[in-house]
């Protein structure tokens, strides 16, 4: 038994960074070269960055919360503290 492809699609025979170069050409394609490209979406970009993101520190985050909870998160040297890294960020 044999099985002819479908269509004029030739084969992938290997992979180049983001292109893929194709096979044998057949004689209708002779003098074309012909190459398949893939495209990366959007949500594949995003999911990439999260997944550099550093873990979550649920320490931290559990101080935050008893901090909020105590009404002891907002002093002005905290404030300062906060204010200062925000800046560092965004320069």
């Amino acid at each position: 038994m044999s099985i002819s492809p479908l269509g004029p699609n030739i084969p992938i025979t290997r992979l180049q960074g983001s292109t893929a170069t194709v096979g044998t050409q057949r004689p209708q394609d002779a003098g074309q070269e012909r190459n398949d490209t893939v495209e990366i979406s959007d949500t594949a970009r995003y999911l990439s960055e999260i997944k550099k993101l550093p873990e979550v520190r649920a320490d931290k985050v559990a101080a935050a919360k008893q901090s909020i909870a105590n009404g002891t998160m907002d002093t002005p040297a905290k404030l300062d503290k906060v204010v200062e890294g925000v800046l560092q960020d965004i320069q």
